[in-house]
């Protein structure tokens, strides 16, 4: 049964902003090199965003997932200049102010008094760019992900990348491969793996906390 909070986006291209010249400069960024054209995700890296860059996986999923929903964000840098490791630091950085976690004069503030961000706070910061974002449980977001819509999951990072590391984490994940996974753009591992499909089942593995719709 398809969600009720589905919605229905519109088909540009696997990698909108790269271009076929640069989505083949950029092919090591991507761990699935058969992505559905359903997929409008881009990569975005959270690290070199300024002096919170560790915990900037939130608005970084934010910029991302406006991006892949047809979005205008200010300052925004496509392509494999954007991908690059601080490529997209001020869009990052003014999200952080929309967000509500610094002050827009000054990024290397804190506004709020714990480490990363609440999917409250993308919440907001999505919706003061003029995007809807729809509070929805995490089963829920992965059904509309798989249908084409733009999602920011809460995961557990160690658990989605098999790795020994205990931390919440954000990602953004639309559309599926070639093989059925879902793919999900990782602010957190831009340059090692940037864009990759996986099962439905390891994403319920790795769930954390809830999800938000993104349109």
């Amino acid at each position: 049964m398809t969600s009720p909070l589905h919605t229905t986006l519109s088909r540009r291209t696997a990698l909108r902003g790269l271009g076929a010249v640069g989505l083949t400069a950029a092919a090591g960024l991507f761990a699935t090199s058969q992505a559905h054209a359903a997929s409008d995700l881009v990569v975005v890296d959270q690290h070199g965003t300024g002096r919170w860059g560790g915990e900037n996986c939130g608005p970084a999923s934010a910029v991302i997932a406006l991006v892949a929903a047809g979005r205008q964000v200010e300052h925004y840098v496509s392509g494999t200049e954007g991908s690059a490791k601080g490529g997209n630091s001020r869009a990052v950085q003014e999200m952080r102010a929309r967000c509500g976690l610094s002050p827009w004069e000054d990024p290397a503030v804190k506004t709020v008094d714990y480490t990363g961000a609440y999917l409250e706070d993308l919440e907001a910061g999505i919706r003061d760019t003029d995007g809807t974002a729809t509070h929805s449980r995490f089963k829920e977001g992965l059904e509309t992900a798989a249908h084409g819509s733009v999602v920011i999951l809460h995961v557990h990072h160690g658990r989605l990348l098999g790795e020994d590391a205990d931390y919440g984490h954000f990602v953004v994940a639309q559309g599926k491969d070639a093989d059925g996974n879902i793919l999900v753009s990782d602010p957190g591992r831009a340059q090692q793996i940037g864009i990759t499909g996986y099962s439905r089942e390891h994403l319920l593995q790795a769930r954390l906390g809830d999800a938000t719709i993104v349109s």
